[in-house]
């Protein structure tokens, strides 16, 4: 079995990724880095010390090292650098999402993927979410039939949740929560229903009026085959964080979360037709960020020399969505969405 040495940039997002590639029997913990290692009570140093795993002082000690993959999971502002960077000293990359805030930014990652040629994965968590998992499973096998209609949300508090330094609230910065946080409603979406052809949205900025950016919004989009649905992205909002979705089809419906150790299904083929239509339970694991099932999944497609599944292309597609919304919240109409990446 070949041993991958792998490198983590950024211990806050990036710990479940360095527990990971920890445990995978494949993979050896080799380098990580954190430029606040010193200043962020919230890393857990105990972790990495317990276990010997050597602290990088500088980022271009983790680009010059021997690892083979660098996990990105630094804020989003950073990832488009840094993920070039570390391709372009050799290494393989995995890269948090959003992949970047901007699709200028993706596709400067995307030239550099075809430069390198180095395997690349933009870590789309909600895809490998037991939930979500076994929707798309119902789907495919066409237990609801043709999907007519689609919904998701990402509803997360962030008044409570700035990042270290208050990143995610700096005016500077002007991280957009319809793509920073919003891309995991949007790519799980894409990945059940298909890549949506026009986006219409409208946003607000009411729960925290002094916040760089707008606070709430909801899409509604147009998908192949005349399906529709619609986003609906809060970092403002005053509930639990979740990301309800559900999925009406010709044949039933799947309602389903990340959260939830059960997701249900009504399907009108298993119901007597001369009762109401009734939704079953199927349990399922509650595993909301399920990096190490990514980590595996990227070390075997490795392996194999086989494109990632979420590769860089599926990460730029769900910023492109992301983007359109908010131009179409900016003018007021509908957006074609631009996959031309």
């Amino acid at each position: 079995m070949t041993k991958y040495k792998v490198g983590v940039l950024g211990l806050r997002m990036g710990h479940g990724w360095a527990e990971g590639v920890y445990m995978h029997p494949a993979t050896e913990l080799n380098l990580v880095f954190d430029p606040n290692w010193d200043r962020n009570e919230r890393i857990n140093k105990d972790y990495y010390l317990s276990k010997n795993i050597p602290i990088a002082k500088t980022e271009d000690e983790v680009y010059n090292s021997d690892v083979d993959i660098i996990v990105v999971a630094s804020p989003d502002h950073f990832h488009a650098e840094q993920c070039i960077k570390a391709m372009e000293s050799g290494k393989h990359v995995i890269c948090e999402k959003p992949l970047a805030g901007t699709v200028a930014e993706c596709k400067e990652i995307i030239a550099a993927v075809k430069r390198t040629g180095k395997q690349f994965m933009t870590g789309q968590v909600c895809r490998y979410a037991p939930g979500f998992k076994t929707a798309k499973l119902l789907i495919d096998e066409g237990r609801i039939g043709d999907i007519c209609f689609i919904e998701s949300e990402y509803a997360h508090d962030y008044s409570k949740a700035t990042g270290f330094g208050n990143w995610r609230n700096d005016p500077k910065i002007k991280r957009e929560g319809f793509i920073g946080g919003g891309c995991h409603a949007l790519d799980l979406v894409r990945w059940l229903a298909g890549d949506p052809t026009e986006i219409f949205c409208y946003t607000n900025r009411i729960h925290m009026p002094d916040w760089p950016t707008d606070d709430t919004g909801i899409s509604v989009m147009k998908f192949p085959g005349g399906a529709i649905g619609k986003v609906f992205v809060s970092i403002g909002v005053k509930r639990p964080y979740t990301m309800r979705t559900v999925i009406n089809g010709t044949k039933g419906t799947i309602i389903c979360d990340n959260t939830s150790d059960h997701i249900q299904i009504s399907e009108a083929s298993v119901c007597d037709t001369s009762q109401a239509l009734k939704f079953s339970q199927v349990p399922v694991s509650i595993a909301s960020h399920n990096v190490a099932a990514e980590v595996a999944d990227f070390i075997e497609h490795l392996d194999k020399n086989e494109p990632q599944v979420t590769d860089i292309y599926q990460g730029s597609k769900t910023v492109a969505v992301g983007e359109a919304a908010l131009e179409s919240a900016k003018t007021g109409k509908a957006v074609k969405i631009d996959y031309n990446l």
